[in-house]
């Protein structure tokens, strides 16, 4: 046993509170092993099944003419609360613009604004692929994006969400800029097509081409917000069309690599 006698502080006094030694305990023990994870997640698995058998045996309880009512009452609360956090952080969003930059987002939301672009990229497909490969990619593109127009279109008048610049009590609080307004936003034919796109040829593109993909996403990104900002979509409008659009894309790029010859680095020229 070897004794020792601290010496008094030299740094001022100690910052750690009451609870921080308490804290710095509970980190030990969970940072040691996965097992409080798993725990938690056996816990919430089991609560969520105990809170279905009982709304089931309450519905069924209650008797036929309100069957399942409990139920579908906590899916229209849950959806309601989505759809107003969804409002509020449009409004957020919305609100973020300014006179100054309406031009500009304008400019990037108008999809005839990107042909220097589409022009740019179907050089280098012709580069790397030829005429004929490049043709075919090109039948993939214009397919993929009727897909990404008529699921869109389908979406929409399934769900028939009025788009925020049609809600009345919006129209006083949001920026509403945009040449026009349809009927239903839900979800964004521009976020799905643009991100459909930048999968597509940035998948086709990364072995001639790293940062390609990462631009055409951060593009797709730029254009989908471009939609917020204008005021005519909601961002779960975006992001739903942006996920879609990048199955559609990813789907197509499985597709072309049927064909033997789309290859990278089997046609570079």
């Amino acid at each position: 046993m070897i004794e020792y006698d601290r010496g008094p502080r030299t740094g001022g006094r100690s910052k750690w509170s009451a609870l921080g030694p308490l804290r710095l305990a509970i980190e030990g023990v969970t940072s040691l092993s996965i097992k409080p994870l798993r725990w938690v997640g056996v816990a919430a698995a089991a609560g969520g099944g105990l809170l279905g058998l009982w709304i089931a045996t309450n519905a069924l309880l209650m008797g036929e003419a309100v069957q399942w009512y409990p139920s579908r009452v906590a899916v229209s609360s849950f959806f309601g609360g989505v759809q107003l956090l969804d409002e509020q952080l449009f409004v957020f969003l919305n609100s973020l613009g300014s006179e100054r930059w309406d031009g500009l987002w304008l400019f990037v939301t108008d999809k005839l604004s990107w042909i220097p672009l589409y022009v740019a990229l179907m050089y280098l497909m012709y580069r790397h692929y030829g005429l004929k490969n490049t043709l075919i990619c090109m039948a993939l593109i214009v397919v993929m994006i009727a897909v990404t127009d008529q699921l869109a279109n389908l979406f929409k008048h399934g769900f028939e969400r009025p788009r925020p610049c049609r809600e009345a009590h919006l129209r006083e609080i949001i920026r509403y800029i945009a040449p026009r307004c349809g009927r239903y936003g839900f979800f964004s034919a521009h976020a799905a097509s643009s991100m459909a796109l930048a999968v597509f040829l940035g998948l086709l593109f990364r072995r001639n081409y790293r940062c390609l993909v990462f631009l055409l996403l951060s593009w797709a990104s730029i254009v989908g917000f471009s939609r917020i900002y204008v005021g005519v979509h909601y961002p779960l409008d975006t992001l739903a069309g942006m996920v879609i659009g990048a199955l559609v894309g990813f789907l197509a790029y499985k597709i072309s690599q049927r064909f033997k010859n789309i290859r990278a680095d089997a046609c570079m020229t």
